[in-house]
């Protein structure tokens, strides 16, 4: 009988090591994961965030973020009146949905295109990419992604949520 169950937990651990997915996972530079809000997959690693002004923003400030201090998080809105604190990110795993847009861009000099989960569709935020030619006196990065912070959230806060309390540790 013994034998039965090991063979079981066998088969189920080499079953679960093999998933396929479509994506590489993010690498993980010694930062926190950022996630979907909704399903909890692996959208990017925090040590890819960084600092990108938007003229457009109605308030900038710096906040201490998925393992990070001083991200900058900008409250932007868009043509129909609605709100968005977002961080910017050099790289994500998200699907990019649409044909770049010109119009209405929160960041001059690039189009967008909506970046959405790769597993749930969830809309996560923007991709944002460079309709300059390479400027030399004024050079900027060929593309960023602009992440809506009520739609992600970082590994370490949902490991809060399922810690069991000490109390009931053995």
């Amino acid at each position: 009988m013994f034998f039965l169950f090991y063979y079981l937990l066998l088969l189920c651990t080499f079953a679960e090591s093999h998933t396929y997915t479509d994506q590489p996972k993010p690498e993980k530079n010694g930062q926190e994961l950022l996630l979907c809000r909704k399903c909890g997959t692996d959208i990017a690693d925090s040590y890819y965030l960084f600092s990108k002004s938007s003229p457009g923003a109605q308030k900038v400030e710096k906040q201490n973020l998925f393992g990070r201090q001083n991200v900058t998080v900008q409250s932007l809105v868009n043509p129909f009146g609605v709100k968005f604190e977002i961080v910017t990110i050099e790289k994500t795993r998200c699907k990019i949905i649409g044909s770049p847009q010109g119009a209405d861009s929160w960041f001059p000099g690039y189009t967008w295109r909506i970046c959405a989960c790769p597993h749930c569709g969830q809309h996560l935020g923007w991709v944002f990419e460079s309709t300059e030619d390479g400027n030399i006196a004024e050079p900027q990065r060929q593309s960023f992604h602009g992440l809506i912070l009520s739609n992600i959230l970082g590994e370490n806060f949902t490991d809060s949520l399922i810690m069991m309390p000490k109390m009931y540790k053995m």
